[in-house]
């Protein structure tokens, strides 16, 4: 039955180093980010001027992109300014995560070796790299909400010294809810924290796991079920990119001021 089988080592959780810079390693899981940033880079450049009023295949799938991530940001900011507001954002979170998980289901790409370790690993299936992605995305938030609460007015989300003062003024009983408030405020940056781990986990151990499981499909039975298998890889990959990006847009919006939208329309 060995005809029926493919013998593959299930992939290290950590990414395999290529070669290095100076002291800066670079591993496959780097090597295949930025081939794909290029790609993309390179792509759309060369669609820039063809696009025109009357499109073509290549413009007409452009467009339904668009179109679809921005009805998806609507729906979530249930505002028209937010989502346009943000796209530029999320859009590029959505089109290069997509393809950051797609690019490990291209077949053979990845079988691709030099000095026996694989050139290209998906990027999203290296921890580093979702961390990143998931780290500065806070980040971008806190600067919003910066911008939008002023920078007194954000750190007064988290330590509400304010609050507490104005509590005792009201009297014991309200200082006291105060206080609870106060200690709350700081709980709030563990959840901050808690926001890049949730983002990073989730997207590396999906791709992850998707990676191990493929492995072991085709070691087992090489041919129908890794083909199943393949197909619902395909749909998770997609899955997942909406998923973080939905995420962060969800953050996006408590980061803000709840009547910012109708501050803006008036």
């Amino acid at each position: 039955m060995e005809w029926f089988q493919f013998k593959r080592a299930i992939p290290s959780i950590q990414p395999d180093f290529i070669f290095s810079i100076g002291s800066f390693q670079i591993s496959n899981t780097t090597l295949y980010l930025f081939a794909i940033a290029l790609f993309l880079f390179v792509g759309l450049l060369i669609m820039r001027p063809k696009l025109s009023t009357l499109p073509g295949k290549g413009q007409l799938m452009l467009e339904m992109m668009y179109e679809g991530v921005l009805g998806l940001i609507m729906q979530i900011t249930a505002s028209e300014y937010h989502a346009k507001k943000v796209f530029h954002i999320l859009g590029a979170l959505f089109l290069f995560i997509g393809f950051a998980n797609f690019s490990g289901l291209i077949p053979g790409l990845t079988s691709i070796t030099y000095d026996g370790i694989s050139i290209f690993r998906t990027p999203t299936a290296d921890f580093n790299t979702t961390f990143a992605l998931a780290f500065g995305s806070v980040i971008v938030l806190h600067i919003v909400s910066i911008g939008d609460w002023g920078f007194f007015g954000h750190l007064g989300k988290f330590f509400k010294f304010k609050e507490v003062f104005q509590g005792f003024k009201q009297g014991i009983g309200a200082g006291f809810m105060s206080l609870i408030d106060f200690f709350l405020g700081l709980l709030d940056i563990v959840g901050e924290l808690a926001k890049i781990v949730s983002l990073s986990l989730r997207l590396f151990g999906n791709m992850y796991a998707g990676e191990v499981l493929m492995v072991i499909l085709i070691g087992s039975l090489a041919y129908a079920v890794p083909s199943l298998w393949f197909a619902m890889s395909m749909l998770s990959a997609l899955v997942q990119a909406i998923v973080f990006g939905s995420l962060v847009t969800v953050f996006y919006m408590l980061a803000i001021k709840s009547d910012s939208s109708s501050e803006k329309r008036a």
